[in-house]
């Protein structure tokens, strides 16, 4: 198990407020399987009298053109593991791919000074994540931009994943504010007309947000009068081991789907197939977001476990 309690205090009050974000960065195809924001880029990039919204500058990037091209998530490392501290490893001559890729997403986005005010990354999850806004910190733009989204739809989840600056490997960690776009559930490598038509009405609509507001808007204001529930990870749990270090179990088909559902103490959460005996949520209640995505089986990640709080206009609160 991965706690992030670490970080979880400095980012859990309303962070400091900034300027009104107007260069934005809509960026597809981070992993490379993920189709519906490599959709939204490709038309951004075709069509982008479509796309420009007055008093914003909105650019669109295919970060990962060659996982694009195989439909894989990456070539040799996940790209979105790439950034943060992360860049330090990489340099043009990399033999790893992502790594090269990486610097080059830096200095095509103006890394620095001339960094996106906000980067907004589209993804896609096989787990049932419906619209999920993840934010790594309580930022007033993002946070705003989320509660808009949610009051105006009720499929759109806000998920805090709280990050420290040695955390947030991300690619979304290039722009001085973050949005990760993830919607599911929806099959790696292939093509989903309602996974594309939410990421483009998601993007297009907190683009529109943002240029209505005046240049003297203050989100943290707009914030203190909304009321919204949002949910915040408190760690990252691994499928049960046997004596070798090997996965032994499954998600229970009771809980599989059950994403955003709470679990309390008992409920069945995996099976072992070998025993075909269930293995029970022990603890405190939680919340599973990313409930057996299939990218994370890799790295032998069943779940999210996650707390819902609720907005009381300055900060969450437990509900």
């Amino acid at each position: 198990m991965e706690t992030v309690d670490d970080h979880l205090e400095p980012s859990f009050i309303l962070g400091p407020e900034t300027s009104r974000p107007r260069k934005i960065a809509v960026v597809g195809g981070t992993h490379g399987n993920e189709r519906g924001g490599v959709w939204v880029v490709e038309d951004l990039l075709g069509r982008p009298q479509d796309w420009q919204v007055p008093g914003l500058e909105v650019i669109g990037l295919l970060a990962n053109p060659l996982a694009i091209q195989r439909n894989l998530r990456y070539l040799d490392r996940d790209l979105n593991r790439c950034f943060g501290p992360q860049l330090l490893h990489s340099r043009p001559d990399h033999e790893v791919w992502e790594r090269r890729r990486a610097l080059e997403i830096f200095e095509i986005l103006g890394g620095g000074a001339d960094r996106p005010d906000l980067v907004i990354d589209l993804h896609n999850t096989t787990a049932n994540m419906g619209l999920t806004w993840i934010l790594t910190s309580l930022d007033p733009w993002p946070l705003y931009l989320a509660a808009k989204a949610q009051e105006s739809d009720p499929r759109v989840r806000i998920l805090h994943t709280p990050e420290s600056a040695q955390s947030n490997v991300f690619l979304p960690s290039l722009g001085s504010h973050e949005i990760t776009l993830e919607i599911g559930p929806v099959p790696h490598g292939t093509h989903s007309h309602w996974a594309w038509l939410a990421a483009r009405d998601q993007t297009r609509q907190a683009l529109h947000r943002l240029a209505s507001a005046s240049d003297d808007f203050s989100p943290s204001q707009a914030l203190q009068e909304m009321r919204f529930e949002f949910y915040q990870t408190l760690s990252v749990e691994s499928y049960p081991l046997d004596v070798n270090g090997k996965p032994c179990a499954l998600i229970h088909q009771e809980a599989q789907g059950r994403d955003y559902q709470p679990f309390a103490e008992g409920m069945a959460l995996f099976v072992d197939p070998s025993r075909e005996t269930t293995i029970p949520h022990r603890g405190p209640p939680m919340v599973p977001v990313f409930l057996g995505e299939a990218a994370y089986v890799e790295s032998g990640i069943a779940f999210h476990a996650t707390r819902r709080l609720h907005w009381t206009g300055t900060r969450g609160e437990p509900c």
